[in-house]
């Protein structure tokens, strides 16, 4: 059975479906749906009576769920994260705590469909990268701890921010697993992606003043 398909958001917006457009002009995206159970997405000419026909497959017609995951990926919904601090502006040889706040660390998932074809991404954190501005660097599997709980996630620095032209540039990147399925399938893992966030961060130095004895 073949069947002209309706186009998902993402799937309409992707390099994938734009590349498949622009090489196979007069042709539209459909769904092959075998009694066996074999089901892909192919380009058909338009005009072609859908239904019961016989469709022959060439190398590079077939639909390709890594395409779409790639897609969903560039699209995934993950917040803006944001660095917070305490105290707000640091001092040189005290201890700086840090935290990332507006997100939880919880499973960020998305999908798009494609006629009888339907791929589901998930990314789930594996650690946070931090790097502090002053070239120093520690991994995380913490999310920190707002003030005023102690965090576990701290730093002291030797010197004031000016040297780093008055606030230290502090990152966090954040890498993700990521895994997919199709229609519901065994879900499969790729490689994962990182993202990265940052914040500026003023440290001070004090310095003791000598004040003189009244006479």
């Amino acid at each position: 059975m073949i069947s002209v398909d309706n186009i998902g958001i993402v799937l309409s917006q992707s390099s994938w479906y734009r590349q498949g457009l622009r090489d196979h002009p007069k042709h539209v995206l459909g769904s092959v749906r075998c009694d066996d159970g074999f089901f892909s997405s192919i380009w058909i000419p338009m005009g072609t009576p859908t239904g019961n026909v016989q469709v022959v497959f060439v190398d590079g017609d077939a639909f390709d769920p890594i395409a779409v995951v790639l897609e969903l990926l560039n699209h995934l919904p993950i917040p803006h994260i944001a660095i917070e601090a305490n105290p707000s502006t640091g001092l040189v040889a005290l201890p700086s705590w840090f935290w990332i706040d507006g997100y939880d660390g919880t499973v960020i998932g998305s999908s798009d469909s494609l006629g009888g074809i339907t791929v589901d991404v998930e990314v789930e954190p594996l650690h946070y990268r931090w790097s502090f501005g002053d070239g120093t660097t520690t991994e995380t599997t913490s999310l920190g701890q707002r003030y005023p709980d102690e965090s576990d996630i701290q730093h002291v620095y030797e010197q004031s921010s000016l040297v780093a032209g008055g606030a230290y540039t502090v990152t966090v990147e954040v890498a993700f697993a990521v895994q997919y399925r199709v229609n519901g399938g065994v879900w499969a893992s790729l490689d994962p992606i990182t993202r990265s966030f940052s914040n500026d961060y003023p440290v001070q130095q004090l310095q003791s003043v000598l004040v003189g004895q009244r006479p």
